[in-house]
């Protein structure tokens, strides 16, 4: 397979190496808000970074998937309604809500879509990422994260939030503007001026519903 993504985990298994085409990171920590990148490393660089990032600021529970192959690794890149990794799947069931992060391909512009059906969430974070200087849109139907299957909505409250991070905003996380996999450990201001963004919109949004 070549031409097109897995359609689930086991036929993912059946054909790749765990550790050297794929690996998973998760780290079980407070459950209120599980922050997920289960297309991480070279699927859509730069979201696993930032996840565990946030995770780790938080002290929230997270969870990467993480593409490791030279090449071709949209291959492994599961559609978020069927994404089905064991290990992932639980960590957003044992959520309340869950904040998922994905790439986007446009080069040309820096933005953010939005979407889930955590609609609180949703506008804390739109309101947090904006006041940092990051532009946001809600997400168009065809990447707005409302499908009740979707691994973002797969939580305790049946609503979680998705966002989508351009291609050119993923490299402006990075020194350089460089998101291959040997620079994604050099940090931008960006990058953290981004994580601290969503901590403070987590944050308020776990005020509204402890």
């Amino acid at each position: 397979m070549t031409s097109t993504s897995y359609t689930n985990f086991a036929e993912l298994t059946n054909n790749e190496q765990e550790f050297l085409d794929y690996r998973i990171i998760a780290y079980h920590r407070n459950p209120v808000i599980a922050v997920l990148a289960i297309h991480g490393g070279n699927i859509e660089p730069g979201t696993s970074e930032l996840a565990v990032a946030l995770g780790e600021r938080m002290g929230a529970s997270t969870y990467s998937f993480e593409g490791l192959k030279s090449r071709e690794n949209q291959i492994l890149h599961i559609k978020s309604s069927l994404f089905n990794e064991p290990v992932g799947v639980s960590m957003a069931a044992d959520a309340e809500t869950t904040l998922t992060i994905h790439g986007h391909r446009n080069e040309q512009a820096s933005f953010v879509y939005i979407g889930g059906r955590n609609e609180t969430f949703k506008n804390v974070i739109k309101h947090s990422l904006n006041r940092a200087g990051f532009q946001t849109y809600d997400a168009p139907r065809r990447l707005s994260g409302t499908n009740a299957s979707n691994i973002t909505n797969s939580c305790k409250m049946g609503a979680g939030v998705q966002l989508e991070l351009s291609t050119k905003l993923r490299k402006s996380l990075f020194e350089g503007h460089d998101f291959s996999s040997k620079n994604r450990t050099n940090h931008s201001e960006s990058f953290h001026r981004f994580v601290h963004a969503l901590e403070t919109g987590a944050l308020t949004y776990k005020r509204f519903i402890m």
